[in-house]
């Protein structure tokens, strides 16, 4: 089987021992299976710790971190405040363009462009026009539906427009599109997207990674974890009236709210906690993909909110929901989504989004069920997760698209820049 040469665009794609969006690297450990060799292409800035990876001399650097090769771009660095985010955002995508020759690497024979934002993937199709290689692009979020249902941006802003436009160009010109997100296929072909160019490769989980299945911890406060971003759009607020609730009008003490992870609205929601005195919430730092597991296995329950948006119709695919579900413990899902995987594999609760009252009564509810009614739960997650998203049968799944669009001679449709 001939080896082929992968570049995969994402701009916030981290190594397993660090906290952040691991999906890419243990999608490329499963792809060199089957005979495809990936490069990540990613910034030097880690996006949660805010920490440069790279010396002060370097702008750029190859190197293995894990079984799996990494490029790194020196970007500006990003914080919460919008301008700087798409600076940030802008300045990955034009280093691309600016030293892809220079990667010492050898030319890839197709290149995947991943959309957390737009940008990056819009580089990876022009960086693919160059070398006239296929470009496929990765769907993780519906830009800029997500800018204009969740962060509140008009539809008329000049960024939203411009974003809206390389939404087209992307689905016109990928000779595959993988998309996380299950119900966005109708989206994607009203936006240009080819019919028999999706492919649905969502998140999932790697079963190497998984530990034995253990009960939670006897004796101390029922815990619900949180582990992910703490952004506008995951509706943490919520969360802290929730406990306020079960506070202060039931009396209780012995539940805790673990919140783990960072982001922009995080020295809110602390000061917030500080000034109300809440005292069911307790917050932890960001945890490395490889730690996780270990850590989401302290709690008894496990919380999946994100504010109401009507982008959701497009459906979810969270990393956290997936590693909740490995764990084996039963979950709290807080989002307005035609698909819902917890639903689905009957392993926890289902309530309205931004609801605090709907969700103080569901910890009641969690909590005062059998513990071995909440480990069947569990249990029925670990499974699901475990047939419907192994990152080593997803992998297979992209690799075969990979190889059928090398094959076929596609190459760069669509690729003026």
């Amino acid at each position: 089987m001939k080896t082929l040469r992968c570049w995969w665009i994402n701009h916030y794609a981290c190594p397993a021992d660090e906290p952040g969006g691991t999906r890419h690297h243990a999608l490329a450990s499963h792809l060199a299976e089957h005979g495809i060799e990936t490069t990540l292409v990613a910034s030097s800035y880690h996006y949660t710790k805010l920490v440069e990876r790279l010396e002060p001399d370097e702008m750029t650097r190859v190197e293995d971190r894990n079984g799996v090769r990494f490029a790194w771009l020196r970007t500006r660095p990003y914080t919460s405040n919008p301008l700087a985010k798409l600076n940030n955002m802008r300045s990955f995508a034009s280093r691309l363009l600016r030293v892809a020759d220079t990667l010492p690497l050898e030319r890839p024979d197709v290149i995947v462009g991943s959309s957390p934002h737009p940008y990056a993937a819009d580089a990876g199709r022009r960086l693919a026009a160059r070398y006239g290689i296929p470009f496929c692009c990765e769907v993780r979020d519906i830009w800029p539906g997500s800018l204009v249902d969740i962060a509140g941006a008009s539809r008329w802003n000049p960024v939203v427009l411009h974003m809206g436009r390389l939404e087209r160009r992307l689905y016109r010109s990928a000779d595959r599109i993988f998309t996380l997100l299950p119900g966005s296929e109708g989206h994607i072909h009203e936006r240009g997207g080819r019919p028999g160019s999706v492919v649905w490769i969502p998140n999932g989980i790697d079963p190497t990674l998984l530990p034995p299945v253990s009960p939670p911890v006897q004796g101390g406060p029922f815990t619900l974890a949180y582990a992910g971003a703490h952004g506008v759009a995951n509706g943490l607020d919520a969360v802290l009236d929730a406990a306020v609730i079960l506070q202060r009008d039931h009396g209780r003490d012995d539940i805790r709210f673990l919140l783990i992870g960072d982001g922009p609205c995080k020295p809110a929601l602390v000061q917030r906690v500080a000034d109300e005195g809440i005292e069911l919430v307790e917050f932890r730092d960001p945890v490395p993909k490889s730690e996780i597991h270990g850590v989401l296995q302290q709690s008894d329950a496990c919380l999946m909110p994100l504010k109401r948006g009507d982008v959701f119709r497009h459906g979810i695919s969270p990393n956290k929901m997936f590693d909740y579900l490995a764990v084996a413990r039963p979950v709290i899902f807080s989002v307005a989504t035609p698909v819902n995987p917890v639903e689905k594999a009957g392993a926890g609760l289902t309530i309205a989004p931004e609801d605090p009252e709907a969700l103080a009564r569901a910890v009641l509810e969690l909590s005062s069920l059998d513990p071995v009614e909440r480990a069947a739960m569990g249990d029925r997650g670990r499974t699901y997760v475990l047939e419907h998203h192994d990152l080593s049968v997803l992998a297979k799944r992209v690799g075969e698209a990979l190889r059928e669009v090398v094959s076929s001679g596609n190459a760069g449709k669509d690729g003026s820049g």
